[in-house]
């Protein structure tokens, strides 16, 4: 085979202290699988991820379960995170112990704890049809930094949306793991990974419009942004998704051309992705994505790239998730030593 693949091994503990008033900004696929239900039935954006609505946040109040809780022990918590008919408040923080052994050299790579997220979100609603949005976050990383900041009307019937302000790319699946072959940052802190897929971190955000339709179980959206910093470029980034949904399974494909005009660099991605919950195991969610790309140095000089995942999640109780995980990435086709690939075993821990 033409890759050269580093194997790694890791084992991941999540333990995802989300509180009864907490709104998480993040959205898990693995849930739509599960229920059969789109990201837009619990979030205010309808891509998914970010402030959750008033489903949503029952949603996470149960554990996410759409039947009520039956543990006695949270019965008087907090019931809503309204503060008034127009104005919601949340919060979320997610703490992991990452532990990762190089297969065959029988050295510890990682053991460390992480603070994966401590985020802050405030939604307006003054109108059905009318939302403000704005998500703070600090990143062990990345600091303070504010991520989504837009405002989105919508249609009565809410069908069709237009948001406009710092928006997130809607390529591929939103997802809270943004070091999955497919996404951004893939193995980049184990021993010189090879990156993966995307040329842009998901969780970051840019200047533009987005504007979405849905009928049905069929969506799009579409978005035009500055591809970097504001003044930049001209604003020539630009992606599509078109999206089909059933009660047991979900599927998506979508692309992404990002050209800046001051360098004559083009970075091209596209793939699909598919969710499905097998209606005998209900407690059993399966997900995948490929996708490919092209980068062009603007000089002449080009790469193509191409990665994919694939997970199943089993939910023990709605305490506990098991989750075993493959990811691969080549980044250079056409040159060895290019291509990684992992497997990953993980845990989610929901206390309440």
């Amino acid at each position: 085979m033409r890759m050269s693949p580093r194997w790694t091994c890791a084992a991941l503990i999540v333990a995802s202290l989300a509180g009864v008033v907490v709104k998480p900004v993040l959205t898990l696929p693995l849930y739509a699988a599960r229920t059969g239900l789109q990201c837009r039935a619990c979030h205010f954006d309808p891509n998914g991820g970010g402030p959750r609505n008033d489903m949503g946040f029952l949603y996470a109040r149960q554990r996410h379960e759409l039947t009520p809780d039956p543990s006695p022990r949270w019965g008087d918590v907090v019931t809503s995170n309204r503060a008034g008919d127009a104005l919601s408040f949340g919060t979320n923080a997610r703490l992991l112990y990452i532990y990762s052994r190089l297969e065959g050299s029988g050295v510890t790579d990682i053991s460390t704890f992480f603070q994966m997220q401590g985020a802050f979100h405030a939604t307006f609603q003054p109108h059905p049809q009318m939302t403000l949005v704005m998500s703070r976050d600090f990143g062990e990383f990345s600091g303070d930094k504010t991520r989504d900041l837009f405002g989105m009307m919508q249609s009565a019937s809410g069908s069709f949306y237009v948001k406009a302000g710092r928006l997130r790319r809607i390529y591929g699946l939103r997802q809270d793991d943004h070091t999955a072959g497919t996404r951004f940052g893939f193995l980049r802190s184990a021993a010189g990974g090879t990156s993966g897929l995307l040329p842009f971190d998901p969780r970051d955000v840019e200047s533009g419009l987005e504007a979405g339709v849905s009928y049905g179980p069929l969506g799009a959206a579409a978005t035009l942004t500055n591809g970097g910093s504001a003044f930049a470029n001209r604003a020539q980034a630009a992606g599509a998704k078109l999206t089909v949904a059933s009660s047991s399974a979900q599927f998506g494909t979508s692309v992404h051309d990002n050209f800046e005009s001051s360098s004559g660099r083009r970075m091209t991605r596209w793939g699909g992705y598919g969710l499905l919950r097998v209606p005998a195991f209900p407690d059993l969610a399966v997900l995948g994505e490929v996708g490919f790309g092209t980068d062009d140095d603007g000089a002449g000089s080009k790469r193509n790239l191409a990665a994919t995942f694939l997970e199943m999640d089993y939910r023990v109780n709605r305490s506990l998730l098991l989750r075993a995980k493959y990811d691969f990435a080549d980044v250079h086709r056409s040159a060895l030593g290019n291509a990684s690939e992992r497997f990953t075993v993980e845990t989610d821990v929901t206390l309440v």
